[in-house]
Order: C-alpha cells, then structure tokens, then sequence
C-alpha cells in the first residue's frame, strides 16, 4: 500500500511537464490565428491544455472529480462555438475556460505549499501556476472585451474574431505578469485598469515568493 505522500508524488514531474509544454504548444498555436487553419490549431491546442491540466490533479480523487465537472462545459463550449459559430458562446466558452484554468492554477498552488522538501514536481507545477495565472487574467480580459467592448485599445486594430481576441489578450496578460508592457494594447476602462494593476502585482511577488521558498528550504537542509 502507497504512503499518501509517495502516491501523491507519482508522475508528479511527468504530469505537470506535460501541462508545461502544452501551455508552451498553446503560446505558440497563437501565431497561426491569422491563417485558415489557426483556428482548428488554436483550439486543439487549448483543449490539449484542459486535458492536461485535468491530468496534473491526478494525485487528489476530489480535485480530479470536480475537474472533470468543470472540464466537461469548458471543451464542449469551445468545440461548439468553434463549429457554429454563434457569437453569444463566445463569452460562455471564455467564462468556462476561466473556471477551469482557475481552478488549476489553484489546485497546483495548494499542492505545491503542501510540499516539503523541493523536487521536480514542485518546480514544474510552480512555472505551470505562473503560466496559468498569465492565461486565468488573459481570459478574464477577453471576456470583459467580449461583454464591453473598447475596454481596450489595440494599436494593430481591434481583433477581428473571438479566438484572435483570446489570444490577444493571453499576450497581453502574459506581457502584463512579466511587468514588460510593450504598450502597443493598453487598457482603457476602470475594471481592465484594476484587474491590469493586480496582475501586475501578482505576477513579481509570486516569482519572489516562489523562488524564496525554494532558496529557504534549500538553505535551512544545508
């Protein structure tokens, strides 16, 4: 019989280096929007992020089971506003995706403070809760676009379709958690300013306290 710590170990590195790399697969799937075929790219990338996110909560039967409950409307959504089409799935599929990438990040960030000592998993979910968090406020952006459009300006033009739209704003989110702000989408509304303002802030103290956890540990085993 496993030891609860040893179970929730198992494929532990393996599990989240996946999530890593189709979080990877996703940022990169963004530069093919523009052709005819980004948007079949876009979203098997996305829905390869879901599965493997569902994946990463392996090691909790409870998180697993209310990932699936979660995960189930987000890839449905999708796929059906992908084959219709119909503009008012677009901000029920932004919203799902939300709830689950959400939930993700958050169940990592648990499982990761309940570690003791350092490992690989640790490290792996730690950069996949920094991503996530990047495509949690990219999400929330793009829903607030969708729902009160010119709550940003775009230099380059506003976005002509919803997929296009996401992953204008996964950029922007991701430049905004890494405090880069390139300035070429800026936020114009009061609420895209707050929540600009709060990952702008998340994002430095999470690598602080992160990397200050593993130093700490590090030091006091030396």
């Amino acid at each position: 019989m496993h030891h609860p710590r040893d179970r929730a170990s198992e494929g532990g590195p393996t599990r989240f280096a996946i999530l890593l790399l189709s979080l990877l697969l996703l940022t990169t799937a963004s530069s093919l929007v523009p052709l005819a075929i980004g948007a079949l790219v876009g979203n098997l990338a996305a829905s390869a992020v879901l599965l493997a996110g569902l994946f990463s909560m392996y090691h909790r039967r409870g998180l697993l089971l209310v990932g699936m409950l979660l995960l189930t409307p987000a890839l449905a959504t999708r796929w059906v506003f992908f084959w219709l089409e119909t503009p008012a799935l677009a901000p029920i599929s932004l919203a799902f995706w939300l709830l689950f990438t959400s939930y993700n990040a958050g169940a990592l960030f648990v499982f990761i403070q309940r570690r003791g000592t350092p490992t690989n998993d640790t490290i792996y979910g730690g950069v996949c809760v920094y991503v996530l968090m990047g495509y949690c406020f990219g999400a929330g952006f793009a829903l607030l676009e969708t729902l009160n459009p010119g709550s940003f300006n775009f230099v380059n033009g506003t976005p002509e379709s919803p997929l296009a739209l996401e992953f204008q704003m996964a950029y922007f989110s991701l430049v905004t958690l890494s405090t880069l702000g390139y300035g070429d989408i800026t936020p114009l509304s009061p609420v895209a300013r707050s929540l600009a303002m709060v990952e702008a802030v998340v994002g430095p103290m999470f690598v602080a306290v992160f990397l200050a956890r593993l130093v700490g540990v590090r030091t006091a085993k030396d």
